[in-house]
């Protein structure tokens, strides 16, 4: 579900991927700290805002996001029955829309269902920023640099970068069955689920082909001789990444104290 780095010269791009990393986490804890569905999709919109000026394709998003949607609406209902009136604060929030039987549908509830799905959104669109602005060499540095094992970081970075591979081999692998007159996702429940077999299997193989022909190469080119390694371009923080940086900080604190004087809630 990640997607692969898409190179421009905006200005996203430029930035060291520890300034983009911390903007994600100081995003999504703003994010978790607020109930209001307000505050959230106002940062929904600038999280927007920031992936439309990188100039990337919004195709690999669109696929994200279009198997999410029957979940959005389950976490909808779930939370507008489930959550208990007397959490909320306002009392507009404890408001019955509706009730199924005995189970009432809360405002309160409904709105708090909103804001899980804008985090979703959220999460989703920041991550993606990250994965289409920062080459995989980078991501390898930075876990580098935080004294994580350079064989470890090598597992995580690979995994990451495989990820998209292996999306357009299913996808090609789907397509390739299709053509031989596999219907695949089509009938019931159980029906959907052994069609996908056909795809599993193929799928399985050429991965462990893949695997073994990567630790090949690695081999071949002395992986792991030498406790240290070096880099072609190494990663460097540019005096507008201190200064995102410190902002990114002072938002968070700002975002806690706001949250200390009882704004944001429901």
């Amino acid at each position: 579900m990640l997607i692969e780095y898409f190179p421009s010269e905006s200005y996203i791009h430029k930035l060291d991927v520890r300034t983009k990393t911390l903007g994600f986490l100081s995003i999504t804890t703003i994010s978790f700290l607020f109930l209001s569905p307000v505050i959230n999709f106002f940062i929904t919109l600038c999280t927007i805002l920031i992936l439309l000026t990188i100039g990337t394709p919004l195709a690999g998003i669109k696929k994200i996001l279009k198997p999410l949607f029957p979940i959005f609406i389950l976490m909808l209902l779930i939370t507008g029955f489930t959550y208990p009136a007397n959490k909320f604060t306002s009392g507009t929030n404890q408001n019955i829309l509706f009730s199924l039987g005995d189970v009432p549908f809360t405002l309160g509830g409904f709105l708090y269902g909103i804001t899980l799905v804008l985090r979703i959104f959220i999460m989703v669109i920041t991550s993606t920023i990250i994965t289409y602005t920062t080459p995989i060499e980078d991501i390898l540095q930075m876990l580098k640099k935080t004294k994580i094992p350079h064989q470890f970081a090598f597992i995580i970075a690979t995994g990451i970068r495989f990820i998209p591979t292996m999306q357009k081999k299913s996808e090609m692998i789907q397509e390739a069955q299709q053509a031989r007159g596999a219907e695949i996702g089509t009938g019931g429940l159980i029906k959907r689920i052994s069609s996908y077999i056909s795809v599993l299997i193929p799928l399985i193989v050429d991965s462990l082909r893949m695997s073994d022909n990567l630790a090949i190469a690695m081999l071949n080119r002395g992986f792991g001789a030498m406790k240290t390694t070096t880099d072609l371009n190494e990663i460097k923080m540019k005096t507008k990444d201190y200064l995102i940086c410190f902002t990114e900080v002072i938002f968070i604190a700002v975002a806690f104290w706001i949250r200390s004087e009882n704004i944001g809630g429901l």
